[in-house]
């Protein structure tokens, strides 16, 4: 890992502080340290070199995020492009996709004694079906959620998986989720906790009419399809890993599949997901 491209989100006090910290494992180490020009003026961003834009990754062999979910979500598109692994450092939360606590920067030296290994996550490719034409919209590294927007009242969804009928349920909305984002909004729906390193669907009702709705999961080689065909309602939103809405008109369909694209994590550590999983839950619970 020659060069490095590190993106802080500097929000809270002392985040610069482990800022400064995950820059000097790196130089300490060898490696060339690159970061947005905006940061130039940072002290945190002493030793660093800066560029913008599609310079900033040019021949990076790791892109590390200091921040929470959300900010490990917007770098994983980028990841994508350039084909490189991400480490996520939490400075946010609960951070169930940051490799890192604050307390572990340390852990960084591992990289360069060999000590790491490099998951692939499965990604989703997500398409919309309009007038007989299908559109790309983008990939989700975590989830797709429907819902029924400004519409007040439950809503209709036409499930299909591979071509065939699964159901039509009735709730405020449907996630599609991968293993990577089960423990995301989906978990929080009552979806199923899966290992990140599965290839899988979730599919996840929110808020349901029946009890029975419960969530289902499909093979990653299927193809969903979600159809509107709820004329009480003439759009509905479609939201991918909480970013942007794309509006889905009464007869359209959203089509969601596994794209041949993986995201790389680097993993520092020994312990388990779901040893992890639930030291996270349980710190998270303890401040409240």
């Amino acid at each position: 890992m020659k060069q490095v491209v590190i993106i802080p989100v500097i929000r809270k006090e002392n985040d610069d502080m482990y800022t400064t910290e995950t820059v000097s494992h790196f130089i300490n180490n060898g490696a060339e340290v690159w970061m947005d020009v905006k940061h130039s003026t940072m002290q945190y961003a002493n030793g660093a070199k800066f560029a913008c834009g599609d310079d900033l990754y040019k021949n990076c062999d790791l892109i590390v995020v200091l921040g929470g979910d959300g900010s490990i979500l917007r770098a994983a598109e980028k990841a994508l492009t350039v084909d490189v692994p991400i480490l996520g450092v939490n400075l946010g939360r609960l951070g169930y996709m940051a490799e890192l606590e604050k307390d572990e920067l340390h852990l960084i030296n591992n990289i360069y004694k060999g000590k790491y290994r490099v998951e692939e996550r499965m990604v989703l490719s997500i398409d919309v079906c309009r007038d007989g034409e299908t559109f790309p919209i983008r990939d989700a590294l975590n989830d797709v959620v429907i819902n029924r927007g400004g519409y007040t009242r439950s809503i209709d969804i036409d499930l299909y998986a591979d071509g065939k009928s699964v159901r039509t349920i009735r709730a405020d909305g449907l996630i599609l989720s991968t293993p990577t984002g089960s423990t995301a909004y989906s978990m929080s729906a009552g979806g199923s906790v899966l290992d990140p390193t599965l290839e899988c669907i979730c599919a996840t009702p929110i808020c349901p009419s029946s009890r029975y709705a419960c969530p289902i999961v499909f093979s990653g080689n299927s193809t969903l399809t979600v159809i509107h065909s709820d004329d009480r309602n003439e759009s509905w939103n479609v939201t991918i890993d909480g970013e942007g809405v794309t509006p889905l008109r009464c007869g359209e369909e959203l089509i969601i599949r596994r794209s041949e694209k993986y995201v790389k994590m680097l993993s520092l550590k020994d312990e388990g997901f779901f040893e992890t999983l639930n030291n996270k839950i349980s710190k998270y619970e303890l401040k409240k």
